[in-house]
């Protein structure tokens, strides 16, 4: 596994030792020139004992040495191992000397590690020096393309921020500054996290810019005092009688998620929304689907803005008593029906009028009571 044993003279894989005051050999840093990368299993890159070195290694040429007729080339592992940034080809990383795993053994074994990637250009996409000639379709790797567009991002002071080759950014800051439109002396100081995938388009990718939670594809906020500039895409809050405060109004502490669409799934348990105060869902639409039931639990329930506004004037009837009490009144009136058929008058002759209107009624109520049960929801159900 061991990269290092490239003896040159007074070379150790391109890394140059010198002698310092105490007699100790110290290593003078060396900037390479990526050749090759191993990315997976498909490019193989062996050390001098024609072992194969891990995913992550390079070979590298000592720019200062190429302008020999043969550039020799040398393995480089990488330094961290949680944190690593993957050179393109023909960028120049800073090469250091460390300890092999042998150290325990042999402690004159040395590898060759490389760490950062030199900012020639001041660009996040890449920073690649080619030698001349290089084919440019070709510059930074078969299968890596070029990008115009992606512009570096202003620092706040103190800032810490990581930059993706493609845009994608993290800064994790809280300081005031004149670009930084979330801080101002009220809340200097305050820690927020801004993550973006994606930014603003430019015509260039040389001027810096800062985050636009708007323009950028995506979006995670992280903030603590602080007022965002988001546009919400519906403020539609009829159900409310006070309207919570606006994406681009609330101060506080806060989380905001911005996207062009936002997909939640919970494979294997439940997605639980818990609030102090309310949840608001608003959209041109609103679709509730469940397989087995919904239920829906308060002290008072409102289908409707004016059924809230008009202080529940319009309760809805509960099905089964409604069934109880009209099926009751009926059976009155169809009794009374069946009375009428047969009543008679003082002198002991029959009425002819009722005689004749309790067939009628005793239809009419017959009919009624078929159709109870059509005024009860087989869904909607109430207490």
């Amino acid at each position: 596994m061991a990269a290092g044993n490239y003896f040159l003279g007074s070379k150790i894989g391109g890394i140059v030792q010198s002698q310092n005051g105490g007699g100790s050999q110290q290593a003078s840093p060396v900037f390479g020139r990526v050749m090759k990368i191993a990315l997976d299993e498909s490019t193989e890159i062996l050390d001098a004992q024609g072992n194969s070195l891990p995913i992550g290694t390079i070979l590298y040429r000592d720019i200062t040495a190429e302008k020999e007729t043969t550039a020799t080339e040398y393995p480089a592992l990488p330094l961290q191992s949680n944190f690593k940034q993957f050179p393109l080809l023909n960028e120049v990383v800073l090469l250091i000397q460390g300890p092999t795993s042998d150290i325990q053994t042999n402690v004159s074994t040395k590898d060759v590690y490389y760490s950062t990637v030199v900012n020639l250009w001041g660009s996040s996409h890449h920073n690649a020096l080619p030698e001349p000639n290089t084919d440019i379709s070709t510059i930074l790797g078969k299968d890596v393309k070029e990008l115009s567009d992606v512009n570096p991002m202003y620092p706040y002071p103190g800032d810490v921020l990581i930059e993706g080759r493609q845009g994608q950014s993290i800064r994790i800051g809280g300081n005031m500054s004149p670009k930084n439109t979330l801080v101002d002396s009220i809340n200097n100081a305050k820690p927020f996290i801004l993550i973006s995938n994606g930014q603003i388009k430019t015509d260039n990718g040389i001027d810096h810019i800062v985050e636009d939670i708007n323009k950028d594809p995506n979006s995670l906020y992280f903030l603590s005092d602080h007022k965002s500039d988001l546009v919400a895409a519906n403020t539609k809050r009829d159900s409310y009688d006070l309207v919570p405060l606006n994406s681009d109004q609330y101060i506080g502490n806060q989380v905001i998620i911005n996207g062009g669409r936002l997909f939640f799934n919970a494979k294997e348990d439940s997605i639980l929304l818990s609030a102090k105060e309310s949840v608001g869902l608003n959209a041109r639409t609103l679709n509730l689907d469940a397989t087995e039931y919904f239920c829906a639990d308060s002290k008072k329930i409102y289908l409707g803005k004016a059924a809230r506004t008009s202080g529940g004037k319009e309760p809805v009837i509960l099905g089964a008593q409604l069934e109880n009490w009209l099926t009751t009144l009926l059976d009155t009136l169809n009794n009374l029906a069946i009375a009428m058929t047969t009543a008679t008058s003082v002198i002991g002759g029959p009425v002819v009028q009722l005689n004749a209107a309790g067939p009628e009624l005793q239809a009419v109520v017959n009919s009624l009571k078929t159709q109870i049960k059509l005024f009860q929801s087989k869904k909607v159900f109430t207490e």
